[in-house]
């Protein structure tokens, strides 16, 4: 895409963009009155979604925190949406090496000129069901050490990822990662045979959206992360990684009969 047509694209407010509309839904300005619109068409089916996502947008910045901790310096993010709010390279210190990455170009382009002024982070566009584009980027092997011990994230999208592609996505990343590399993964626990009335009309606006959405169970979704080994305490609620204890109220995930689910694990 030419430059000045990929300009126009990131300012174009005729159209609603995923990225702005999440970045709206986190308290972001990143955002046009269109995407705004969009969000509240959203809210409507499922009005506790903003307590969700900075559910997982915390989950992020505490499993960042813990990784930090461990030695890790080098991050590869996978569906970042726009680095804005709490983002991985505003929670780490400077020196710590981020690589975002997103399937929406406009998303990539918009992210690009929020992290043009830092000399640590970069912005790639990739889908996650085939994150070999990204890790084969000439960028990596410029950007990223040598011996790839990586902390890797893949936060509020494994719903939208059928079985086959999460499982893909986990083996090549980490058939690509170095020795003792983490990954952070956050994941909706719920069983797709007990779906409401309100987890349909959700999943039914997300299909006019064209981003399906696909239910798995803690079960299944152990199985697709196989071989990457889960660490203690595993798969806990989120609420449970931050410490909060009035986030989403079951009442509010009753509708959805499932519940927010994270953990980090190990090569």
């Amino acid at each position: 895409m030419p430059e000045k047509d990929q300009i126009a694209s990131i300012a174009d407010a005729s159209k609603p963009n995923p990225g702005r509309i999440y970045d709206f839904i986190l308290g972001g300005n990143h955002n046009f009155e269109v995407d705004r619109q969009a969000a509240q068409q959203l809210l409507k089916f499922a009005p506790d979604f903003p307590k969700s996502a900075r559910t997982i947008r915390w989950f992020l910045g505490e499993a960042v925190r813990r990784l930090l901790a461990d030695g890790f310096t080098q991050f590869i993010d996978f569906a970042s949406g726009l680095p804005t709010v709490d983002h991985i390279h505003q929670v780490a210190p400077k020196g710590t090496k981020v690589v975002y990455s997103d399937i929406d170009p406009v998303t990539v382009a918009y992210g690009q000129e929020i992290i043009k002024d830092e000399p640590d982070v970069r912005y790639i566009a990739c889908d996650i069901a085939t994150p070999e584009h990204l890790l084969e980027d000439p960028t990596i092997s410029r950007f990223l050490d040598k011996n790839r011990k990586t902390a890797i994230g893949m936060n509020g999208i494994a719903w939208f990822v059928k079985n086959e592609d999460l499982s893909h996505s986990l083996r090549v990343v980490y058939d690509w990662a170095g020795n003792g590399s983490r990954l952070f993964l956050s994941d909706f626990d719920s069983d797709p045979s007990k779906a409401t009335a309100s987890m349909k009309e959700s999943s039914d606006l997300y299909e006019k959206l064209n981003q399906p959405f696909f239910r798995r169970i803690r079960e299944t979704l152990l199985e697709l992360c196989r071989p990457w080994k889960v660490m203690k305490p595993g798969f806990q609620p989120l609420e449970q990684w931050i410490g909060i204890q009035a986030g989403i109220s079951e009442i509010e995930m009753s509708r959805f009969e499932g519940n927010l689910i994270g953990a980090i694990l190990e090569k």
